[in-house]
């Protein structure tokens, strides 16, 4: 069911040059613009199905290990060695990624992809992309689950559940899991949380880089999948349900970028006026925002804010980087509590 194009495809048409790639007309503040989808948009390496994980770890160009290497300097004609402070260098390159102390827990890149050996084996889980962000001071890989739904039971507006790990070597990310949904019909991604009773909801699993990354207890806590999967979907049947007018879907976006200076006065600056101009046309001419599920309703304003975010907000560094862990994420992340509060409170 849904568009048959899933993420490893996607990006081996844009790298080989099989496709323009998705577009959306943008309108800015005076006049609008189309912009697409490019290869680099796309991060990260398309991965053979059913291979070895020294396979996968060269096709993910992770075939490299993190070193931890004394800090040393001169002084008075003399070299120094730092006994409490290390260099954490890339084996191939010999690029300086970070400085951290002596406690400091390295998961390794070839660690990220070995995580999910058990998981392809017992689970059937399916390994689709990995790569590095920063030069390699972040590392991820993703895998899709098996597990797909229909919004509010719209087999043409489907998402698959995915497995997402990631870690970094410059103190910027803890070693996170975390469950994301792909919506197929224009590949946006979105977060959803790890339902546990005992622990409440949680966005993410971390692990603190003070702590030894334990992967046996990580996968114990993926036995959640299930449950916050069932969950996720009854939180979206509600917001594919709901009606929203234009004004209502300004509304929405605006909400996102005002202070609260801004919305006592009921103002905006020009910059963010421009952002709320982009997201409203992505509400309306995204790829999905047709289907019955999204058009003119609160499911397709959040929909948008994921497209926009991952396929068209400018960003100053790595678009995934954004759309995962940085300013993009959070953005995202506001847009899902706000459409959460609009239907909860019903």
């Amino acid at each position: 069911a849904g568009v048959p194009r899933e993420i490893p495809q996607l990006l081996t048409d844009l790298a080989a040059g099989r496709t323009a790639g998705i577009s959306v007309e943008v309108h800015g503040a005076d006049e609008p613009s189309r912009l697409e989808v490019s290869p680099t948009d796309l991060l990260g390496e398309a991965l053979p199905p059913d291979q070895d994980i020294e396979t996968w770890v060269q096709a993910a160009r992770l075939d490299w290990e993190i070193e931890m290497i004394p800090v040393s300097y001169q002084m008075g004609g003399r070299n120094h060695v730092m006994g409490d402070r290390f260099v954490l260098a890339r084996s191939d390159t010999q690029a300086a990624l970070s400085v951290v102390s002596r406690d400091y827990q390295v998961v390794q890149p070839k660690e990220v992809l070995e995580f999910y050996r058990d998981l392809v084996e017992e689970r059937h889980y399916k390994l689709e992309t990995a790569g590095a962000l920063d030069g390699g001071r972040k590392v991820w890989a993703l895998a899709r689950t098996g597990l797909v739904a229909g919004v509010a039971g719209n087999a043409a507006d489907e998402l698959g559940a995915y497995v997402l790990l990631a870690t970094s070597c410059d103190k910027s990310l803890a070693t996170t899991i975390a469950f994301t949904s792909v919506r197929v019909v224009c590949q946006n991604t979105l977060g959803f949380a790890v339902h546990d009773v005992k622990k409440e909801s949680r966005r993410n699993i971390k692990v603190n880089h003070s702590r030894r990354f334990d992967p046996d207890q990580i996968k114990k806590d993926l036995g959640l999948m299930d449950d916050s999967w069932d969950k996720f979907k009854r939180q979206l049947t509600p917001m594919a349900g709901k009606e929203m007018s234009d004004s209502d879907a300004e509304q929405f976006f605006q909400a996102l970028f005002q202070s609260e200076k801004e919305m006592k006065e009921e103002k905006i600056s020009d910059l963010k006026r421009k952002e709320v101009m982009q997201l409203m046309s992505c509400y309306r001419h995204a790829p999905g925002q047709d289907l019955p599920t999204a058009k003119n309703t609160l499911w397709g304003a959040v929909s948008a804010v994921t497209y926009y975010v991952d396929h068209v907000r400018p960003s100053s560094g790595d678009r995934l980087d954004s759309a995962w862990f940085g300013t993009g994420a959070t953005l995202k992340e506001k847009a899902w509590q706000q459409a959460l509060e609009q239907t909860e409170s019903e």
